[in-house]
């Protein structure tokens, strides 16, 4: 009888085991692979499918870059010209499993200021190239080869360029910006403190047991080739040397223990890297700031600007409403 009871001990622990081993590969997996941003989806979601469903002209671009796993990369995205002659260009980026027809939700305010936009889609999302999504890590090399491309190619365009970033596009657009000299200014719009918190909140929330989390991140960088703990952005906060503006939602459950980090992140930046302001928009869930708070919204960026790099903002509205 004993026998036979730890014989169905051990049947039900190796089933365990392996239960639990097919999740971790799953969830892995799934970490690295996003769904798409279809037409379809895009329709149904957003009920746009490009610029022009929002008044805006725009024209398609592609760059086609080095993977740094080897080979070509294609990367998608829309170039959407200022109503005026401009030189200067906000590059906008999407987060985890949208793509650029999600990120244009925040292009009517920066084109209001006088900006032209360039709306990318990254790697292994919307209509770009890639198999996998790396949290920042190739990512951010991704968006250098693109900036230096569009200022190849569009230099009285994007004389000055600024970086905007939503939820992991921040982490990207963070990462991309170090160490070069070339970055206005970078602002984030609900940005995580890094992946690996962000990654078990999102596990947990699926229902998987919390113990799970770090066992997936780590079988996902594997798979990807990343280190998906790599683009630590409260890090990259404390040492990136731009100006820097983070839009935190004062209501977002997803990301509630980040906006204490990226503060304190902040605060220890050196005085001499430029402003760094943090502004909390509350009652806002994750990425509602815009939707909440409109008008503020707007004028909170175009105070920054004014403060990271002052120019005729008054003019540029005047033509713009002309």
């Amino acid at each position: 009888m004993i026998p036979a009871v730890i014989a169905l001990l051990l049947v039900f622990v190796a089933v365990g085991v392996l239960v639990s081993a097919g999740a971790c590969v799953l969830t892995a997996w799934s970490l690295v692979h996003p769904p798409r941003m279809t037409d379809g989806k895009a329709l149904w979601v957003l009920r746009r499918l490009s610029p022009e469903d929002l008044g805006m002209p725009f024209e398609e671009v592609e760059f086609h870059i080095r993977d740094e796993r080897g080979g070509p990369l294609k990367i998608a995205a829309w170039w959407i010209p200022a109503s005026v002659a401009s030189r200067r260009c906000a590059v906008l980026v999407h987060g985890y499993a949208d793509a650029k027809v999600g990120a244009i939700a925040w292009a009517p305010p920066w084109r209001a200021l006088g900006f032209n936009l360039l709306v990318v889609d990254l790697r292994a999302h919307g209509e770009s190239g890639g198999t996998m999504s790396t949290a920042g890590y190739f990512e951010r090399l991704d968006l250098r080869q693109v900036l230096d491309e569009l200022r190849a190619s569009k230099l009285k365009d994007a004389e000055e360029i600024v970086l905007f970033g939503v939820s992991m596009g921040g982490a990207v657009v963070a990462a991309a910006a170090e160490g070069r000299d070339d970055i206005a200014a970078v602002v984030m719009d609900s940005p995580y403190a890094d992946f690996a918190a962000a990654a078990t909140e999102h596990i947990t929330r699926l229902g998987l047991p919390r113990w799970l989390a770090p066992w997936a991140i780590r079988l996902g960088g594997w798979m990807s080739g990343a280190d998906l703990k790599a683009v630590d952005v409260k890090s990259i906060l404390a040492r990136l040397a731009c100006p820097v503006l983070v839009i935190e939602s004062g209501n977002d459950s997803f990301l509630a223990e980040h906006g204490r980090q990226l503060r304190h992140a902040v605060q220890a930046r050196p005085k001499e890297y430029g402003i760094a302001e943090i502004w909390r928009v509350q009652g806002a869930e994750h990425l509602m700031a815009l939707a909440t708070e409109p008008d503020g919204y707007r004028d909170r960026l175009e105070g920054f600007l004014n403060s990271a790099a002052p120019v005729r903002m008054g003019e540029v509205r005047n033509a713009n409403d002309e």
